[in-house]
Protein backbone atom coordinates (compact mmCIF):
# COMPACT_ATOMS: atom_id res chain seq x y z
CA UNK A 1 0.00 0.00 0.00
CA UNK A 2 2.79 2.63 0.98
CA UNK A 3 4.60 1.73 -2.62
CA UNK A 4 1.71 2.05 -4.38
CA UNK A 5 0.86 5.64 -2.81
CA UNK A 6 4.35 6.88 -3.52
CA UNK A 7 4.01 5.15 -7.43
CA UNK A 8 0.78 7.39 -7.32
CA UNK A 9 2.95 10.30 -6.45
CA UNK A 10 5.61 9.67 -8.73
CA UNK A 11 3.43 9.94 -11.46
CA UNK A 12 0.97 12.62 -10.21
CA UNK A 13 -1.66 11.03 -9.06
CA UNK A 14 -3.82 11.60 -6.39
CA UNK A 15 -3.60 8.41 -4.41
CA UNK A 16 -6.94 8.54 -2.56
CA UNK A 17 -8.29 8.69 -6.10
CA UNK A 18 -6.00 6.15 -7.09
CA UNK A 19 -7.35 4.15 -4.37
CA UNK A 20 -11.19 4.26 -5.14
CA UNK A 21 -10.53 4.50 -8.87
CA UNK A 22 -9.16 0.29 -7.81
CA UNK A 23 -12.16 -0.23 -5.71
CA UNK A 24 -14.60 0.52 -8.80
CA UNK A 25 -13.14 -1.38 -11.11
CA UNK A 26 -12.63 -4.56 -8.72
CA UNK A 27 -16.08 -4.56 -7.69
CA UNK A 28 -17.03 -5.86 -11.39
CA UNK A 29 -16.35 -9.18 -12.17
CA UNK A 30 -14.67 -8.74 -15.79
CA UNK A 31 -12.66 -5.98 -15.63
CA UNK A 32 -11.20 -7.49 -12.46
CA UNK A 33 -10.33 -10.34 -14.61
CA UNK A 34 -8.80 -7.78 -16.91
CA UNK A 35 -6.88 -6.09 -14.06
CA UNK A 36 -5.77 -9.31 -12.97
CA UNK A 37 -4.37 -10.28 -16.42
CA UNK A 38 -2.76 -7.31 -17.18
CA UNK A 39 -0.88 -7.62 -13.96
CA UNK A 40 -0.08 -11.43 -15.16
CA UNK A 41 1.41 -9.92 -18.50
CA UNK A 42 3.47 -6.99 -16.82
CA UNK A 43 4.91 -9.66 -14.60
CA UNK A 44 5.78 -12.01 -17.17
CA UNK A 45 7.24 -9.02 -19.21
CA UNK A 46 9.98 -8.53 -16.67
CA UNK A 47 11.07 -12.48 -16.42
CA UNK A 48 14.49 -12.45 -18.01
CA UNK A 49 15.20 -15.77 -16.48
CA UNK A 50 15.70 -18.25 -20.02
CA UNK A 51 13.60 -21.01 -19.97
CA UNK A 52 15.94 -24.25 -19.47
CA UNK A 53 13.48 -26.65 -17.36
CA UNK A 54 12.03 -29.69 -19.24
CA UNK A 55 7.86 -29.56 -20.66
CA UNK A 56 7.46 -32.41 -17.77
CA UNK A 57 8.53 -30.53 -14.98
CA UNK A 58 6.71 -26.98 -16.13
CA UNK A 59 3.34 -29.64 -16.32
CA UNK A 60 4.25 -30.80 -13.03
CA UNK A 61 4.52 -27.45 -11.47
CA UNK A 62 1.62 -26.22 -13.28
CA UNK A 63 -0.24 -29.17 -11.29
CA UNK A 64 1.46 -27.69 -8.08
CA UNK A 65 -0.01 -24.33 -9.08
CA UNK A 66 -3.41 -25.34 -10.07
CA UNK A 67 -4.32 -27.30 -6.72
CA UNK A 68 -3.26 -24.32 -4.70
CA UNK A 69 -5.37 -21.92 -7.00
CA UNK A 70 -8.36 -24.43 -5.66
CA UNK A 71 -7.56 -23.81 -1.98
CA UNK A 72 -7.15 -20.16 -3.07
CA UNK A 73 -10.27 -20.09 -4.38
CA UNK A 74 -12.23 -21.69 -2.09
CA UNK A 75 -10.88 -19.28 0.81
CA UNK A 76 -11.83 -16.53 -1.07
CA UNK A 77 -15.33 -17.74 -1.78
CA UNK A 78 -15.96 -18.14 1.64
CA UNK A 79 -15.25 -14.63 2.08
CA UNK A 80 -17.30 -13.36 -0.46
CA UNK A 81 -20.33 -12.36 1.37
CA UNK A 82 -18.47 -10.62 4.13
CA UNK A 83 -15.29 -9.11 2.56
CA UNK A 84 -14.88 -6.21 -0.18
CA UNK A 85 -13.57 -6.82 -3.44
CA UNK A 86 -10.31 -4.65 -2.80
CA UNK A 87 -9.94 -6.57 0.27
CA UNK A 88 -10.47 -9.96 -1.47
CA UNK A 89 -7.95 -8.88 -4.30
CA UNK A 90 -5.17 -7.80 -1.10
CA UNK A 91 -5.79 -11.41 0.13
CA UNK A 92 -5.57 -13.19 -3.49
CA UNK A 93 -2.16 -11.30 -3.87
CA UNK A 94 -0.55 -12.58 -0.34
CA UNK A 95 -1.81 -15.60 -1.25
CA UNK A 96 -0.48 -15.82 -4.84
CA UNK A 97 2.97 -14.36 -2.91
CA UNK A 98 2.73 -17.49 -1.28
CA UNK A 99 2.49 -19.68 -3.79
CA UNK A 100 4.94 -18.47 -5.58
CA UNK A 101 7.28 -18.86 -2.96
CA UNK A 102 6.14 -22.86 -2.91
CA UNK A 103 6.98 -23.22 -6.45
CA UNK A 104 10.47 -21.94 -5.28
CA UNK A 105 10.87 -23.94 -2.37
CA UNK A 106 9.62 -27.33 -4.65
CA UNK A 107 10.68 -26.79 -8.15
CA UNK A 108 13.60 -23.64 -8.06
CA UNK A 109 11.41 -21.30 -9.85
CA UNK A 110 8.51 -18.55 -8.82
CA UNK A 111 5.50 -17.80 -10.52
CA UNK A 112 6.73 -15.62 -12.93
CA UNK A 113 8.87 -17.98 -14.32
CA UNK A 114 6.13 -20.83 -14.82
CA UNK A 115 4.15 -18.31 -16.85
CA UNK A 116 6.69 -17.69 -19.05
CA UNK A 117 7.68 -21.00 -18.97
CA UNK A 118 4.41 -22.43 -19.72
CA UNK A 119 3.61 -20.04 -22.68
CA UNK A 120 6.71 -21.11 -24.24
CA UNK A 121 5.88 -24.84 -23.95
CA UNK A 122 1.75 -23.53 -25.14
CA UNK A 123 0.53 -25.37 -21.68
CA UNK A 124 -2.64 -23.30 -22.69
CA UNK A 125 -4.20 -26.24 -24.49
CA UNK A 126 -2.40 -29.17 -22.95
CA UNK A 127 -4.55 -32.25 -22.78
CA UNK A 128 -2.68 -33.70 -19.96
CA UNK A 129 -3.42 -30.65 -18.18
CA UNK A 130 -7.20 -30.08 -19.14
CA UNK A 131 -7.86 -33.77 -18.20
CA UNK A 132 -5.87 -32.98 -14.64
CA UNK A 133 -7.98 -29.71 -13.92
CA UNK A 134 -11.32 -31.12 -14.37
CA UNK A 135 -10.67 -33.83 -12.48
CA UNK A 136 -9.53 -31.91 -9.57
CA UNK A 137 -12.48 -29.79 -10.02
CA UNK A 138 -14.86 -32.64 -9.88
CA UNK A 139 -12.94 -33.44 -6.28
CA UNK A 140 -13.33 -29.85 -5.12
CA UNK A 141 -17.41 -29.49 -6.26
CA UNK A 142 -17.16 -33.39 -4.64
CA UNK A 143 -16.10 -32.21 -1.30
CA UNK A 144 -17.97 -28.92 -1.12
CA UNK A 145 -21.27 -30.71 -1.79
CA UNK A 146 -20.46 -33.12 0.80
CA UNK A 147 -19.56 -30.22 3.41
CA UNK A 148 -22.76 -28.45 2.51
CA UNK A 149 -24.91 -31.48 3.25
CA UNK A 150 -23.21 -32.08 6.30
CA UNK A 151 -24.23 -28.49 7.23
CA UNK A 152 -27.34 -28.65 6.36
CA UNK A 153 -30.07 -28.56 9.34
CA UNK A 154 -31.83 -31.95 9.77
CA UNK A 155 -35.64 -32.08 9.12
CA UNK A 156 -36.73 -31.25 13.15
CA UNK A 157 -34.64 -28.56 13.36
CA UNK A 158 -36.00 -26.80 9.78
CA UNK A 159 -39.26 -27.63 10.98
CA UNK A 160 -38.75 -25.97 14.46
CA UNK A 161 -37.27 -22.78 12.62
CA UNK A 162 -40.55 -22.42 10.12
CA UNK A 163 -42.86 -22.60 13.32
CA UNK A 164 -40.99 -20.28 15.10
CA UNK A 165 -40.64 -18.12 12.23
CA UNK A 166 -45.12 -18.34 11.89
CA UNK A 167 -45.62 -17.35 14.90
CA UNK A 168 -43.79 -13.87 14.33
CA UNK A 169 -47.11 -13.60 12.31
CA UNK A 170 -47.35 -11.73 8.45
CA UNK A 171 -43.82 -10.24 7.44
CA UNK A 172 -43.91 -6.67 7.83
CA UNK A 173 -42.04 -4.83 4.93
CA UNK A 174 -41.00 -1.08 4.80
CA UNK A 175 -41.64 0.63 1.06
CA UNK A 176 -38.42 0.21 -0.38
CA UNK A 177 -39.00 -3.72 0.14
CA UNK A 178 -36.55 -4.46 3.23
CA UNK A 179 -38.19 -5.97 6.16
CA UNK A 180 -39.19 -3.46 9.32
CA UNK A 181 -36.43 -3.04 12.05
CA UNK A 182 -38.78 -4.34 14.52
CA UNK A 183 -39.44 -7.64 12.26
CA UNK A 184 -35.75 -7.99 11.81
CA UNK A 185 -35.33 -7.64 14.91
CA UNK A 186 -37.53 -10.48 15.86
CA UNK A 187 -36.35 -12.98 12.71
CA UNK A 188 -32.64 -12.20 14.11
CA UNK A 189 -33.55 -13.41 17.31
CA UNK A 190 -34.54 -16.99 15.69
CA UNK A 191 -31.24 -16.71 13.24
CA UNK A 192 -29.04 -16.28 16.06
CA UNK A 193 -30.37 -18.91 18.39
CA UNK A 194 -30.54 -21.70 16.26
CA UNK A 195 -27.28 -20.95 14.78
CA UNK A 196 -25.69 -21.23 18.19
CA UNK A 197 -27.23 -24.12 18.86
CA UNK A 198 -26.09 -25.54 15.82
CA UNK A 199 -22.50 -24.44 15.72
CA UNK A 200 -21.99 -24.37 19.19
CA UNK A 201 -20.35 -28.29 19.58
CA UNK A 202 -18.29 -27.35 16.83
CA UNK A 203 -16.99 -23.66 17.51
CA UNK A 204 -15.79 -26.01 21.32
CA UNK A 205 -13.93 -28.27 19.67
CA UNK A 206 -11.96 -25.96 17.41
CA UNK A 207 -11.19 -23.73 20.71
CA UNK A 208 -9.66 -26.45 22.29
CA UNK A 209 -7.52 -27.51 18.72
CA UNK A 210 -6.84 -23.74 18.18
CA UNK A 211 -6.03 -22.59 22.20
CA UNK A 212 -3.50 -25.88 22.15
CA UNK A 213 -1.96 -25.14 19.07
CA UNK A 214 -1.19 -21.38 20.68
CA UNK A 215 0.61 -23.47 23.61
CA UNK A 216 2.50 -25.57 21.21
CA UNK A 217 3.76 -22.01 19.79
CA UNK A 218 1.88 -23.59 16.18
CA UNK A 219 -0.63 -20.65 16.10
CA UNK A 220 0.73 -19.77 12.40
CA UNK A 221 0.47 -22.95 11.03
CA UNK A 222 -3.14 -23.22 13.03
Amino acid sequence: MTITKKASEWIELDAQNYQLTIRQYMEDEQKRKQIQEKDSEVRMALETREVTESEADIIKASKFKFKRDMEMFRKLQSLKFTTSPQAQSEIQAIEMSKTSDALVVEFGFDLAHLAKASKHFELENNEELKSFRKLVVAQKESEEKKEFERAQPPPERIAQIQEEGKSLGEPQYKQDGTMTFDFFLETSKIVVKHTSEMTKAGLEEHAVERRQAIRDGKEEEF
